[in-house]
């Protein structure tokens, strides 16, 4: 499934760098509404790594209605993304509890104009969870759970970019 954002006003180059950014991590976990664990930010020849284990409600305002049918009371996450010089990334995003799951994604930040558009290509997968109801949960958390926070990802980055 494809999430798209813009940020505006702004460089391929200073969004890469927000998006790994302690404070703005910080800003990102709060606006989704989580309770972080330690935020982890790791850098490594041209690749940075950020690892942020999350646990939330999901009967609070802003999850979507059909994520809150398919998702327990508290979800317990951790979300990871790695951005490569090349402005590329990946983002996986472990649900332990049930239904388990694993979001991956392939992300790209590309200059359009005086913006920045954010791409991300995500994929889930569920673990213990039958057919066919596996795929209404997958499409659920792919769509509902992680584009939805991706939407907030972007909405942090443009209000601290």
């Amino acid at each position: 499934m494809e999430h798209r954002a813009v940020i505006e006003s702004t460089t391929v180059e200073k969004v890469q760098q927000l998006l790994n950014e302690h404070a703005f991590l910080e800003a990102f976990a709060q606006e989704v509404g989580v309770t972080p664990g330690p935020i982890e930010v790791e850098e490594q020849a041209d690749v940075v790594t950020t690892t942020m284990p999350w646990a939330f409600r999901t009967d609070k305002a802003g999850i979507p209605s059909l994520a809150q049918k398919f998702l327990p009371k508290e979800v317990h996450l951790v979300w990871q993304q790695q951005w490569q010089d090349d402005a590329t990334g990946q983002i996986t995003v472990e649900l332990n509890g049930t239904p388990a799951a694993t979001c991956t994604g392939r992300a790209t930040l590309t200059q359009d104009g005086d913006h920045v558009a954010y791409l991300v290509v995500t994929e889930t997968k569920t673990h213990g969870v039958p057919w066919p109801i596996n795929g209404k949960i997958e499409s659920s958390i792919n769509k509902d759970l992680v584009g939805w926070i991706l939407s907030v990802q972007a909405r942090v980055a443009n209000r601290e970019s």
